[in-house]
């Protein structure tokens, strides 16, 4: 399969030794690479990332040209969220990891509103060095998608 991501069938951690929030390892795989990640389940459950997900993908399946996948949320009073910005073009989906500051933002961060958060798709940084993205079919994101409804 070119993309998927998912949780590990681990146990739970406790990041920063602390006892009382568990996050979960996962990993998102785009083409031949593969990147594992740490979600704090502080505020959202394994069961809410994935719904997260699988919105993320539909949406951009129908049509949408940007979309994110979030990979750690601690609530809008956080200062941040790590995500995977998506941007379609034509049948390319185009793969971002990014750390969104909520105090950079023009207007408060609202869960319901994410992709519209997302910015436009940027190849070189500010100081003009390459952003690192990784591509795969718009087909690939499809096929996943099957495998996550049946």
């Amino acid at each position: 399969m070119s993309f998927s991501i998912s949780f590990l069938d681990e146990p739970l951690i406790h990041v920063f030794d602390d006892p009382t929030t568990p996050a979960a390892v996962g990993r998102i795989m785009i083409s031949d690479w593969d990147e594992t990640f740490i979600s704090s389940l502080h505020l959202w459950s394994k069961r809410d990332y994935e719904a997260q997900w699988r919105h993320a993908i539909a949406s951009l399946l129908s049509g949408n040209e940007k979309a994110a996948l979030i990979v750690e949320y601690l609530g809008p009073e956080a200062k941040h969220l790590r995500w995977w910005p998506m941007y379609r073009i034509e049948d390319t989906v185009y793969f971002q990891e990014q750390i969104l500051f909520f105090d950079q933002l023009e207007e408060p961060f609202l869960l319901e509103k994410a992709f519209s958060f997302v910015g436009e798709r940027k190849t070189i940084s500010e100081d003009g060095q390459r952003i690192s993205e990784w591509t795969v079919g718009l087909r690939d994101v499809g096929e996943f998608a099957r495998l996550l409804s049946t």
